[in-house]
């Protein structure tokens, strides 16, 4: 073996290249373009020849370099590349020269593996418009499932009469279901589930939907084609196969490299046992969404990638071999048990990979489902500190919260409390409905705030508007959208927050009096997150003081009486507090669907304390109660409680409070009755 040539550009080619360049073994790369060549990593083993070559181009070079019958050409074009193929056979036929072909890595069990034999029941195209079009002389409903990128083709290729019996099966992305819409499916024939499926969920469907006829790609056992084969056949349905390219004549980058230098490809550095390179997958912040402010790490990352996938607004202008629309970890690793040949794989999301960002828990799904692949996450340049530098306003001192994504009412409570309590607010949106609540939020709670909305930034039709609250009212805008929000009425935060008896609406309902509410809710020892639930709410003062501590809490006040109920509604509105949940109906009955507590206060059990308490604890351990008890029978019969469950180490204090009452020009002291209140955990 003298000289080596690999007519490439592809992942297979420059696969091979890389495993005889860590083998140090001297060869020569040809790619058509200047893209194919920023793909190979220099070295010095490798030689890169850039430009296309015609048959009478690559029987010159072959000659001037004098190949012969101990020199190697590798065809590692692409599989539909044919007339390439046929050049490079016609032109080494006059050389003497020994060519390797090297077919497509497809995934295990491929579809080359298996004898499919055509019958009534299996019917094999080696296209898919002649696919397409047999199926016009079928009867009953179809099943497609060759994927929503042949769509488009299958609304051209097939009458109306065929569109309007067939049922399409996609991944559960907006871009599948876009695309569907798009080819003119009706919803009620959208499949949205993500695969691969076994036979048993292949046959439900076919049941359910009438299936006559199931059309599919060779993909392999990877990719659910032996189940869906066996669920046709079980089913008695016809089964419309797609053939794979026949470019699968030919050898594995792992059978070429061993043809090659005589060795085992799995012993060759940097490749797994199997004899396929691990993946490098690179998680990557893309900014804003412009080129323009995405770091050059990125750029070089995106630039040698086989594939990139992320949002379509991302992907959309990137010249790479391919790319997806996804974001969501199903659908990434879909697209990748798809095409198991792909090696460099960057997957793109928008601003900074660590901030706000699905990044870090498609980065932990990734290495679940691929333990061997190498994986490397970069840094992007966030919304916020772009629009810190436009603003003139610094991020360190100031609340930063996100509705993106995130934005039901309890969301906006929270980001209404850090208005309220900092200068400076960074809120990242979902869209401009958000910008109108934010408005609709601020208008009576910090009138005099000013909202700049920074639109599609980064983007030449980047735009900053400020507003007053009342003016965001009527915002309107469909770009991309990020807020700052400052206050000059902003308060210092108390570090112990409280309501008085006075800021409650309370008419004739018992109310848990204002010192005893406050130690009652000190002893609940609440922390950020916490659910909460308050047993018999009254007016709900105990569930409204508890909420007012943080807006991450959320707390469940459980009332039955009528009247009760309708003033917990008013004092939650007035109070605008967005955290409490009223919970009408009688405790334990209707707390079976609520989600389990960490903390729990009972004020009120009507009669069915053991019952209550029973019902809490099947939810789970370790959770706080407090209980307030006014009279002996109740107090006895915790008593008993507590000693017949065992329970460690609680809490039983009694309080009685004095206040003053003014007696002609006499100021008196009057006593409220004595409550007690038990505290512990369980």
């Amino acid at each position: 073996m003298d000289k080596i040539i690999i007519f490439g550009g592809t992942t297979e080619g420059r696969t091979l290249s890389e495993a005889l360049s860590r083998a140090s073994v001297y060869h020569t790369v040809s790619v058509t373009s200047d893209y194919g060549n920023s793909l190979i990593t220099p070295n010095e083993f490798a030689e890169v020849l850039t430009g296309r070559m015609d048959r009478d181009g690559i029987a010159a070079f072959l000659k001037n370099r004098e190949y012969g019958p101990y020199d190697i050409v590798v065809d590692a074009t692409h599989p539909y590349a044919t007339d390439v193929t046929s050049n490079i056979k016609a032109a080494v036929s006059d050389t003497g020269c020994r060519l390797i072909h090297v077919r497509r890595s497809g995934a295990e069990g491929g579809p080359n593996d298996r004898d499919d034999v055509q019958n009534d029941k299996l019917r094999i195209y080696d296209r898919p418009a002649a696919c397409f079009a047999a199926l016009d002389d079928t009867e009953g409903n179809i099943l497609l499932t060759t994927g929503s990128k042949e769509l488009a083709s299958y609304r051209d290729t097939v009458s109306l009469n065929t569109l309007h019996r067939t049922y399409v099966r996609v991944i559960p992305s907006v871009d599948s279901l876009k695309l569907c819409e798009d080819s003119g499916i009706e919803p009620s024939r959208i499949i949205a589930m993500q695969g691969p499926f076994g036979v048993g969920i292949n046959e439900a469907l076919i049941e359910q939907f009438g299936i006559r006829h199931m059309v599919t790609k060779q993909s392999g056992t990877a990719g659910g084609y032996d189940d869906k084969i066996k669920a046709c056949d079980q089913s008695g349905i016809t089964c419309h196969v797609i053939r794979r390219p026949a470019d699968d004549a030919g050898v594995s980058v792992a059978e070429a490299y061993n043809m090659i230098t005589g060795k085992d490809y799995s012993d060759n550095e940097g490749s797994a046992g199997d004899g396929v390179l691990h993946r490098v997958i690179t998680i990557a912040g893309y900014g804003m969404g412009s080129s323009r402010a995405v770091t050059d790490e990125v750029r070089r990352a995106i630039r040698e990638a086989d594939v990139c996938i992320g949002a379509k607004r991302l992907i959309e202008g990137l010249k790479v071999p391919e790319k997806y629309p996804a974001y969501l970890l199903p659908d990434i690793t879909a697209i990748l048990n798809d095409h198991p040949d792909h090696r460099r794989i960057v997957i793109l999301f928008s601003g900074d990979s660590g901030f706000y960002s699905g990044a870090d828990k498609v980065r932990s799904g990734i290495r679940e489902w691929d333990p061997e692949a190498e994986i490397r996450v970069l840094p992007g340049i966030s919304s916020i500190s772009y629009m810190a530098s436009l603003t003139a306003e610094s991020y360190d001192d100031a609340a930063i919260f996100s509705l993106h994504g995130r934005n039901g009412a309890s969301r906006f409570h929270a980001v209404t409390e850090l208005v309220r309590y900092n200068r400076k607010t960074y809120v990242l949106l979902s869209g401009e409905q958000d910008v109108r609540k934010l408005g609709e939020c601020l208008k009576d709670t910090a009138p005099d705030c000013r909202i700049t909305v920074g639109e599609n930034l980064s983007y030449e039709n980047e735009r900053m508007t400020e507003l007053a609250p009342e003016e965001a009212l009527n915002y309107e805008s469909d770009g991309i959208l990020t807020a700052l929000v400052i206050n000059p009425g902003w308060e210092r935060r108390p570090l112990i927050k409280v309501l008085g008896d006075d800021n409650l609406i309370r008419g004739q309902i018992p109310m848990t009096k204002e010192c005893i509410r406050h130690e009652s809710v000190i002893r609940l020892m609440l922390r950020e997150g916490d659910v909460v639930y308050d047993i018999g709410g009254g007016t709900g003062s105990v569930a409204l003081e508890a909420a007012s501590l943080h807006p991450s809490l959320t707390v469940y006040t459980v009332e039955h009486n009528a009247e009760a109920a309708g003033l917990i509604r008013q004092n939650i509105e007035a109070l605008r507090m967005e955290n409490v949940y009223l919970i009408e109906g009688e405790a334990p009955d209707v707390l079976t669907g609520l989600e389990a507590p960490d903390a729990v206060f009972i004020g009120g059990s009507g009669g069915k304390l053991a019952q209550i308490l029973m019902a809490i604890h099947m939810k789970g351990c370790g959770i706080r109660f407090v209980i307030n008890s006014v009279s002996l029978e109740t107090s006895g019969a915790l008593n008993s409680f507590i000693e017949e469950h065992g329970i460690d180490g609680a809490s039983i204090i009694q309080m009685q409070v004095s206040d003053i009452r003014t007696v002609g020009s006499h100021h008196m002291m009057q006593a409220q009755n004595p409550v007690m209140i038990y505290s512990f955990t369980w």
